[in-house]
């Protein structure tokens, strides 16, 4: 029986035992989902799998198809090397012809015009496809601050990019337009930010100008508790403040644990963090309900300031338009 991994094309389900026939019925019952003429998905498996996932099998399709004339690249790049952004994916899979004078899109293809050196091409999957680096370049060129922060972000942890590698392809490509916004978004990409819900808070506390904050910091509890890590830290303030949300308490939920006893855990949490009793009083604890509201219960507690250092040079961010996020 042939099996499907992530996706197949009609010449292969021939080569393997089935008939155009047998193809076509099994369209027809829903086994099979065409994603382009000729070219085939388990219909089950695609019904329930997330538009970024669908997105990344798409990409893979196409760049094998593309067969080495052109370079995957931008968000699509992004999902097959790994990275993370905020919200969904373009239905078109984004490709790069080099050198090329023009493409038209299409239904499948958004194409960009592009110069591409050696180094900025990798193969993911018998698919060429522009490195970890130069695909946050593009993504911070051509995307708003949500996806291109996100993307960075992600990559350094996952050890897909260095900062020197970012470095690199904006220093070879430091005459592209857009180079100094860029240049902005990579400075202010920090890879110890867990998730995409992460680095939009940080974005979300950096438009109104606040301090920047200390990441995944560890605090000293009362005697006999074991130490918290919190997401954000304002040194000076008696503030800290986490991302809060679904995704966050998902992971934290152990095999057979009810989700009723993650939030109770959380509370003793929060309280023993409010305990530690930072600068002259309790701790102030912030939990935004969502990343768009992520400034106002901070403003209250953490003053803007125009200081040097990341408070300065985040202030730029104001002037960019940023979509809300659920936390």
């Amino acid at each position: 029986m042939t099996v499907i991994s992530e996706w197949t094309s009609r010449q292969a389900l021939l080569a393997g035992d089935l008939t155009e026939r047998q193809i076509d019925s099994m369209r027809r019952k829903g086994v099979l989902a065409r994603i382009r003429p000729g070219k085939y998905v388990d219909a089950e498996a695609w019904a329930g799998t997330q538009e970024q996932e669908r997105h990344r099998i798409r990409a893979l399709e196409v760049g094998n198809w593309l067969a080495g004339r052109a370079v995957v690249s931008h968000i699509s790049a992004a999902l097959l090397l790994g990275m993370q952004f905020a919200g969904g994916a373009d239905s078109r899979i984004h490709v790069t012809w080099p050198g090329s004078p023009g493409r038209r899109g299409t239904t499948n293809i958004r194409p960009h015009r592009g110069r591409l050196s050696e180094e900025d091409v990798v193969v993911v999957k018998g698919v060429m496809t522009t490195t970890p680096a130069r695909t946050a370049f593009d993504i911070a060129r051509s995307t708003d601050w949500d996806h291109a922060v996100s993307v960075v972000d992600s990559a350094l942890p996952l050890r897909l990019c260095t900062p020197a590698d970012l470095v690199t392809v904006l220093a070879r490509y430091a005459r592209t337009p857009s180079a100094s916004r860029v240049m902005r978004i990579f400075e202010f990409a920090d890879g110890r930010a867990e998730s995409v819900g992460e680095s939009i808070c940080r974005l979300r506390i950096a438009q109104p100008g606040l301090p920047a904050p200390e990441l995944q910091t560890v605090l000293k509890l009362a005697p006999g508790s074991p130490e918290a890590r919190v997401d954000f830290d304002f040194p000076g303030y008696r503030t800290v403040a986490e991302f809060d949300g679904k995704v966050k308490y998902g992971r934290l939920l152990k095999v057979e644990q009810a989700a009723g006893d993650v939030v109770f855990g959380e509370k003793v949490r929060e309280d023993r963090i409010r305990d530690t009793g930072r600068g002259d009083g309790a701790a102030d604890l912030v939990r935004p309900g969502t990343a768009g509201a992520t400034a106002e219960p901070l403003r209250r507690r953490v003053p803007a300031c125009r200081l040097s250092g990341p408070a300065t040079r985040t202030a730029s961010i104001s002037r960019h338009r940023t979509s809300r996020m659920t936390c």
